[in-house]
């Protein structure tokens, strides 16, 4: 086995057959374009989740107000609390005054009653 010279790094590689440069300029474009496709993909993907694991607008107002809180006017006096449920910023407490069952909707962040509404024709849960 002789040594290689200099010469054979910097003689020129003989041109190419035109079918298998086209077939390498295909091949080339085909690279580029799927690079660019992951590319895109996985920059969709960390914005998803960065999105989803960034402060929210809700959880940020009920964290500066996470303790007790008192809502003066919920419920009228001798009311009894059937349910409750939580949307977000939005507490619907449905209970029941004077034989009749009402439902109202309290805003958490500033503790006020938003809207009251009565139920007509609703039948009261079974009392164990």
């Amino acid at each position: 086995m002789q040594p290689r010279s200099l010469d054979d790094d910097e003689r020129e590689e003989p041109p190419l057959d035109p079918a298998v440069e086209r077939i390498r300029q295909r091949l080339k474009r085909l690279i580029i374009i799927s690079s660019a496709t992951l590319l895109v993909g996985l920059i969709a993907v960390l914005a998803a989740v960065i999105y989803k694991i960034g402060p929210g607008q809700d959880k940020a107002s009920l964290a500066a107000s996470a303790g007790e809180a008192t809502i003066a006017g919920a419920l009228p006096a001798g009311a009894k609390l059937l349910s409750t449920a939580l949307d977000g910023r939005l507490l619907a407490l449905t209970f029941e005054s004077d034989g009749v069952v009402r439902i109202a909707i309290v805003d958490l962040a500033t503790n006020k009653v938003l809207r009251r509404a009565v139920l007509s024709g609703a039948l009261l849960p079974a009392t164990p």
